[in-house]
Order: C-alpha cells, then sequence, then structure tokens
C-alpha cells in the first residue's frame, strides 16, 4: 500500500517489500504458481473498481481492434521519411499486414465475459517483489507505468514470455497447463464462469501481448527528441517484428 501519495507530481511511496524474484525463483514451478495466483487475484480484486475515464492518458485497446491497430502503426511508420529508424521495410509492412488479419481471426472467437479493465503490461520478475517476512512466498506486483485498458488476460502471457526469457527454455506443456488452471480458477471463481470458454479466451489473447507493448511504448514517441528515437528505435521495432511473427 502507498505510504504517501503526489498527484500533482503523479508520484508515490511505497514500503520496501524486499527483493524481487530471482532467476531461481522464476525457474521454480511452484513459485511460478504462486505468482499466478496471485496475479490472477489481483486482477480480479481491481476488476470494476478503476474508471478508465478518470485515468487520464491511459490508452484503452479493445481486442477487437487490435488488428486495426496494427494496420494503422504499420501504415504511420511507412509514411515517415527515408532514413527515419521506425520506417520498415515492405517485407515488414507485408508481414505486419499479414499479421493483423491473424489477430482479427483470433479474436473473432473471444466471448465477453471478461470486461476490459487494467492490464498490467510488464508482469516482469524484476517488477514483483519476493516478501518473505512470514516464511512463505507473497508476491507484490510494482511498476505500472505500462499499464493499458484491455484485456487483463494479457498480463498472464507477458509473465510467462518472461519466464522463457529469464530461463532460456520453453514451458513444458505440462507445466503451461498447470499455470493456465490455477489462473483460469481464479477468475471462474470470482466471475462465477464457465471455466471452458474462460480457458479458451486465455487461449485467443496470447496473440496480444505484443500489440498491447508496442502500443504501449508509442504513447512516449510524441516526447522523444531525434536523438531519443535514433537511440530507442529498436524497442519499438522489435515489438512491431514480435507482432509480424503471428503470421508465420
Amino acid at each position: 500500500m502507498p505510504i504517501a501519495i503526489d498527484r500533482e507530481r503523479s508520484w508515490l511511496l511505497t514500503d520496501d517489500q524486499g527483493t524481487t524474484l530471482t532467476h531461481l525463483d522464476v525457474d521454480d514451478q511452484p513459485t511460478r504458481c504462486i505468482v499466478v495466483r496471485a496475479l490472477a487475484r489481483l486482477q480480479c480484486a481491481f476488476l470494476g473498481r478503476l474508471n478508465v475515464t478518470e485515468r487520464s492518458g491511459i490508452i484503452e485497446l479493445a481486442p477487437s481492434t487490435a488488428g486495426n491497430r496494427v494496420r494503422a502503426v504499420a501504415q504511420e511508420w511507412a509514411s515517415l521519411q527515408l532514413g527515419h529508424p521506425l520506417r520498415p521495410g515492405p517485407d515488414m509492412l507485408k508481414r505486419a499486414e499479414a499479421a493483423a488479419e491473424v489477430l482479427d481471426r483470433r479474436i473473432a472467437s473471444l466471448s465477453d465475459i471478461v470486461p476490459l479493465d487494467l492490464e498490467l503490461n510488464d508482469v516482469y520478475p524484476a517488477n514483483i517483489f519476493a516478501e518473505r517476512s512470514t516464511g512463505a512466498l507473497r508476491p507484490r506486483f510494482f511498476d505500472f507505468g505500462n499499464a493499458i485498458w484491455g484485456h487483463p488476460f494479457v498480463s498472464l502471457h507477458g509473465f510467462l514470455e518472461a519466464v522463457v526469457e529469464w530461463t532460456g527454455a520453453p514451458l513444458s506443456r505440462a507445466h503451461r497447463d498447470e499455470l493456465f488452471d490455477i489462473y483460469v480458477t481464479v477468475w471462474r471463481d470470482h466471475l462465477d464462469a464457465d471455466p471452458q470458454v474462460l480457458r479458451s479466451d486465455l487461449a485467443a489473447t496470447e496473440a496480444l501481448v505484443g500489440v498491447h507493448r508496442l502500443v504501449s511504448w508509442l504513447r512516449l514517441v510524441p516526447y522523444a527528441d531525434p536523438i531519443e528515437i535514433q537511440a530507442r528505435a529498436e524497442i519499438p521495432r522489435n515489438y512491431l517484428a514480435s507482432v509480424a511473427a503471428l503470421a508465420s
């Protein structure tokens, strides 16, 4: 919980919750289960409590608009002057368009059981305190600076991508299924919803991870000078490339 808040500066002071998750934590399936359960509980606690109209500056991305958002970004970047660090090549444009079509198809099956809400968009191990003062791990999530108003399930997929990045190995099917089951169970109990529908929605939202990261980063472009754009352009280019990979 915050100790003090300065709304004018958008600052907050929080109690120190200890060290963050380590590589050994991330490589441990029981620890990952604890984190995933805590994440789902946090999101369910948020659900319906925030009003996006009172949060100026937060980006909203309905899943049904993801394909068009990718098309718009690709077209905007294609119109940039030659030599601009964000200008994509012809191959990237084609793959982005193909990826947008993939997004349209995958999201078409998404139900409306889970409403748009706060998608943390950066559930990274280094953004999770590993508080163990009671002897048991109690994850504490922080750094919501990249959060968007979107489908909450994307937060889980972002964390699982980070797990793969930190461990250098894909999750086994058994471990992934276990984590999915834990996550869906919390949401099922909170919404009294069909777990099969939730599981299907969870599968569909995996395609949105790269799109959420891309649109979150793009909000910073208007404030960046040419030197910053040149130095940091690789980040949004990589996000667009990860979206384009959906067409592979």
